[in-house]
C-alpha cells in the first residue's frame, strides 16, 4: 500500500477540524441519551405501544436510528454502532409481536410482511449503513442475503416473476406480494385530508369529481375499492428500489446472481419504457402488459404518474441506475432516468422572478383532463384557481427533488449533468450560498445545491456553516428531550424518527465527497472512503479531519488534518466499495504515478497534507471488503 506522510506544521488547526470532531463527539452523547430515554430495559424501542394493530409505521421505527452505523463507518465512536443494532434487534422483537388486520405480525422473519418499497426503501437505509459499517458480521451478512432472497426466482414469497421480469404486487414482502388491502394499509393518523387534499385524485374515471367528498368516510372506501381492483397487483417504478437490495447482497458475496438480477430488472422497466413511447408506464400487469388491470391506461398506477407523481416515479429509475454504474461501472443506465426527467423539462415552463432569473416549473404529474383541484402547493395554476394542465401534464411547479438530479450528475460527472443542474435551480427558494441552520426534513435534504456551490469554488464558507447547522441540529434534538424528560404514554409511529439526534450528510459531504444518498432506498456512492488501521475500523481515526474541496470527472483534492496530540494514520479506498482506482496523486509540488485502490497517510501530530488524487471511476468490483 502506498504511504505519504504530512510535514506540514499546524500551529491552529481550520475550524472545520473542530466542529468535524465536536460533531462525532456530541453526536455519541445524544445518542446516549436518546437510547436512555426511548428504549426500555429489554432493548426495545417506545413504539409500537402495547395493543397496536396496524401495518404502517415500522420503517419510521427504524428511520430513527438508521444513521448510527453510518455515522460510526466515518469514524464516530463504537457505541454508536452497538446502540443501533441493540434498537434494532428489540424493534425486530417488538414488530414480530404487532398485529396486523391480516393475522400476521408486521414484521416475519425480521422483515415486513407486505408494503411499499417507498417505505420499505427507507427502511432498509438501515440495513445498507450496517454493511459499511460492520461488514463481517454474521447476522449482517445473513439478513443482507435472506432479505435479498426474497426476491429470487421460485422463492416461496412468490414476489418476483423471473420468466416475465416483474414484481407481482405494488407491495411486497416477507408474506409476499398478496396482502395489499388498501383500506388498511392507507388508514393511517395523517388522515384523508393528508391523503387526497394534498394530492389530489388519483383517476378522473372515478367516481369522485373532488377531493372533498373523500373526506366522507364512505365515500374514501369506495374509493379504496377501486384501488383494490385497479393497484393490488402487478408491477410499479418504486419496485426498482429493490435493485438496491440486490446490490447488498452482492456487495457481501460477490455472488453473480444478484448482480444479474439488477441489470435484468432494469432491462425489463427500459423495454417497457420504450414500447410506451419513451416515457416509463406506472402500471404492468402480471402478464407484463401494460395497463392491464388499469383499464389499458398506463398511468395511473400506485404511487404513479397521477398519485404523487415525480417525486415518487422517478425514485426507482434513479437508484437502480445508481446501482448499475456501480455494479457494471458504464454510466449508460443513467440514460434511464435522465430521459424522464428530460421529458418533463422539455414540457417545462420557464417563470421569470423580476430579477433577470428564470425557474423551469415542470409538469411533476400526468393524468386525464378534468379541473383539479387540491392543495397541491407552489404549482402553476389557471385564472380560476385550478391546478394548470397541458396536453396530459399538470402540478408544474420548480424540480422538488434535488437528489435526483445531483446523484445524475455525481454518478457521471459530466458537464452537461451538471449544466443540468444549474438549469433547474429554483432561483425563489433555493440558496446556493446559504445554510438554514433550523431543523431539517427527515431526509436532511436541502443543502445539494450550497454543497454544489462550494465544490465549484464560490461558497468557501460552507464547510463550517454546514457543520455548525448540523450541531444546531442536534441542540434542537437534545432540547427537545431535555422538556419532555420521558416518552408519551402512546407516541405515534413517528415518534422517535422525529427525535432522531444524528446528523449525518455535512460529514458525508465533506470527508467522502459523497451526496446524501437518495432517502427512499438508495445505496451512499462516494468518491472516498477512510479507514483507521490502527483500531482495525472503518473511519477517521480520532482528531483527524479530512476535507474533500474538489470533486471533478478526473479525481478529487482531499486534506487530512490531525488537530490531536498523537501520531494517527488513516488508509483512504478510492470509491465507498473501491469501485474506483487512484492513478496519480499531487502534493506538495510532488507529482507521483500511482495503480492502486487505496493508500495510506501518515500525520503526526498538528500536522496537515493535501492530495489531489485522479481517480478511474468505477474500473474495481465493488464489496464491503475493508483494506485493513
Amino acid at each position: 500500500m502506498v504511504e505519504f506522510e504530512a510535514v506540514t506544521e499546524l500551529y491552529e488547526p481550520p475550524e472545520w477540524v473542530s466542529l468535524q470532531r465536536q460533531l462525532f463527539d456530541l453526536s455519541t452523547t445524544a445518542v446516549d441519551r436518546f437510547v436512555e430515554l426511548y428504549v426500555t430495559d429489554h432493548g426495545e424501542p417506545v413504539w409500537p405501544p402495547a395493543g397496536h394493530e396496524g401495518i404502517d409505521g415500522f420503517d419510521d421505527l427504524i428511520e430513527g436510528v438508521y444513521n448510527w452505523p453510518l455515522l460510526y463507518a466515518m469514524g464516530g465512536d463504537r457505541q454508536l454502532v452497538e446502540h443501533a443494532r441493540t434498537v434494532y434487534e428489540g424493534a425486530l422483537a417488538r414488530a414480530s409481536r404487532t398485529p396486523t388486520p391480516f393475522g400476521h405480525a408486521m414484521v416475519e422473519d425480521e422483515f415486513e410482511a407486505c408494503r411499499d418499497w417507498f417505505h420499505l426503501g427507507e427502511g432498509s437505509l438501515f440495513t445498507y449503513n450496517m454493511g459499511l459499517a460492520m461488514p463481517d458480521d454474521e447476522d449482517v451478512r445473513s439478513r443482507a442475503t435472506r432479505f435479498a432472497d426474497l426476491y429470487r426466482q421460485d422463492h416461496p414469497t412468490n414476489n418476483y416473476d423471473g420468466d416475465r421480469r416483474l414484481v407481482r404486487g405494488p407491495m411486497n414482502g416477507s408474506m409476499g406480494p398478496s396482502y395489499a388491502d388498501f383500506s388498511a394499509y392507507e388508514h393511517h393518523p395523517y388522515g384523508a385530508d393528508y391523503r387526497w387534499a394534498r394530492h389530489g385524485l388519483p383517476w378522473r374515471d372515478g367516481p369522485f369529481d373532488s377531493t372533498t367528498e373523500l373526506l366522507d368516510p364512505a365515500n374514501e372506501s369506495a374509493l379504496f375499492e377501486l384501488m383494490e381492483e385497479r393497484c393490488s397487483t402487478g408491477d410499479i417504478p418504486l419496485n426498482l428500489n429493490i435493485t438496491s437490495l440486490m446490490t447488498n447482497a452482492y456487495l457481501h458475496t460477490g455472488e453473480a446472481a444478484y448482480r444479474e438480477w439488477v441489470f435484468d430488472y432494469l432491462e425489463a422497466w427500459q423495454e417497457r419504457t420504450a414500447a410506451n413511447d419513451g416515457i416509463i408506464p406506472d402500471n404492468v400487469g402480471r402478464s407484463g402488459t401494460i395497463g392491464e388491470t388499469n383499464g389499458g391506461s398506463w398511468y395511473g398506477g400506485y404511487y404513479g404518474w397521477s398519485w404523487g407523481g415525480w417525486h415518487y416515479v422517478g425514485i426507482g429509475p434513479t437508484v437502480a441506475a445508481e446501482n448499475a454504474v456501480l455494479l457494471g461501472g458504464e454510466t449508460a443506465p443513467l440514460d434511464f432516468p435522465r430521459e424522464q426527467l428530460d421529458r418533463l423539462i422539455d414540457n417545462a415552463i420557464a417563470v421569470p422572478d423580476g430579477a433577470g432569473n428564470e425557474t423551469l416549473y415542470l409538469p411533476h404529474k400526468y393524468g386525464d383532463p378534468g379541473p383539479y383541484r387540491y392543495d397541491e402547493g407552489a404549482v402553476l395554476t389557471d385564472d380560476d384557481g385550478s391546478v394548470l394542465y397541458r396536453d396530459g401534464f399538470y402540478a408544474f411547479q420548480p424540480h422538488s427533488d434535488p437528489p435526483y438530479v445531483i446523484h445524475l450528475w455525481y454518478m457521471s460527472l459530466d458537464d452537461a449533468d451538471r449544466d443540468r443542474v444549474r438549469r433547474l435551480r429554483n432561483h425563489d427558494t433555493k440558496p446556493w450560498r446559504g445554510v438554514d441552520p433550523t431543523p431539517s426534513t427527515k431526509h436532511g435534504a436541502g443543502e445539494e445545491y450550497a454543497w454544489l456551490s462550494y465544490l465549484d469554488g464560490a461558497y468557501p464558507d460552507y464547510p463550517e456553516e454546514v457543520l455548525r447547522a448540523a450541531r444546531s441540529r442536534l441542540y434542537h434534538q437534545c432540547r427537545r428531550m431535555d422538556e419532555e424528560g420521558e416518552p408519551p404514554a402512546n407516541p405515534t409511529e413517528d415518534y422517535l424518527r422525529d427525535r432522531n439526534p444524528v446528523f449525518h450528510r455535512a460529514l458525508l459531504q465533506l470527508t467522502m465527497g459523497a451526496p446524501q444518498p437518495i432517502y427512499y432506498g438508495g445505496l451512499v456512492m462516494a468518491q472516498l472512503r477512510h479507514f483507521d488501521p490502527e483500531r482495525g475500523r472503518p473511519g477517521l481515526p480520532p482528531g483527524v479531519g479530512a476535507l474533500v474541496s474538489s470533486v471533478k470527472a478526473d479525481g478529487v483534492t482531499v486534506q487530512f488534518v490531525n488537530a490531536g496530540v498523537a501520531p494517527r494514520t488513516v488508509c483512504t479506498q478510492a470509491g465507498a466499495y473501491g469501485e474506483h482506482h487512484i492513478t496519480h496523486v499531487e502534493h506538495g509540488g510532488e507529482s507521483v504515478d500511482l495503480d492502486t485502490t487505496t493508500l495510506t497517510v501518515r500525520l503526526p501530530s498538528a500536522s496537515t497534507i493535501t492530495l489531489d488524487l485522479d481517480l478511474d471511476r468505477f474500473v474495481n468490483d465493488p464489496s464491503y471488503d475493508q483494506p485493513l
